[in-house]
């Protein structure tokens, strides 16, 4: 990967995490003046519970999704992949990526036509008069984004196969720095005499 590829995979990450962190600064702000409020002069701010139901989550959680798939931080559970010839881990990965990169498509489907028909209706959150609506977009970009991710890596994992031997690698490494990490001083664990 070049300084370039590098600095625009940088930039586009940002543009992604900025907006997940802004939400969850508002969303801490706005859940601690509530509870300042409510607890202190009896008058709370409308419409937090919905608020933070309907928009602040959704946002940080769709977010993190892509962020998350962008820097590779999915959690895996090699229990068979270790053990199966290289050749056959990188179809197994494509094939892998493959499956999710069209249920991502069909979520991102299904997410525009009911963003669709929640402008159309103008949704609100519950029964409150708080639209919600203009989130409901945010599904299928995501879920758009995503098969776009996960299209490249089968792509890659079946086209390069350094890719899988790149995430063998990295797994190993990250076994072998949790092995050595000083495990956390307990009261048991002191120093017999």
């Amino acid at each position: 990967m070049s300084a370039s590829s590098a600095g625009r995979e940088s930039r586009l990450l940002l543009l992604i995490e900025v907006p997940a962190v802004i939400a969850t600064f508002v969303m801490m702000v706005h859940i601690a003046a509530n509870a300042l409020l409510r607890s202190l002069g009896g008058n709370p701010i409308n419409h937090t519970l919905e608020l933070t139901q309907y928009w602040y989550v959704p946002i940080i959680a769709l977010l993190g999704f892509v962020a998350a798939q962008a820097r590779n931080e999915h959690i895996v559970a090699d229990l068979i992949f270790d053990k199966l010839p290289e050749v056959t881990r990188r179809w197994v990965l494509g094939f892998g990526y493959v499956v999710t990169a069209v249920v991502m498509a069909g979520f991102a489907w299904y997410g525009w036509e009911e963003a669709l028909h929640s402008a159309k209706i103008g949704d609100t959150a519950g029964v409150s008069t708080l639209i919600s609506w203009p989130v409901a977009f945010l599904v299928p970009l995501v879920f758009a984004s995503l098969t776009v991710q996960f299209g490249y890596v089968a792509y890659r994992a079946v086209m390069h196969p350094n890719t899988v031997e790149e995430l063998i690698a990295a797994k190993v490494a990250d076994d072998e720095r949790l092995r050595e990490a000083k495990p956390p001083h307990t009261p048991d664990s002191e120093v017999e005499a």
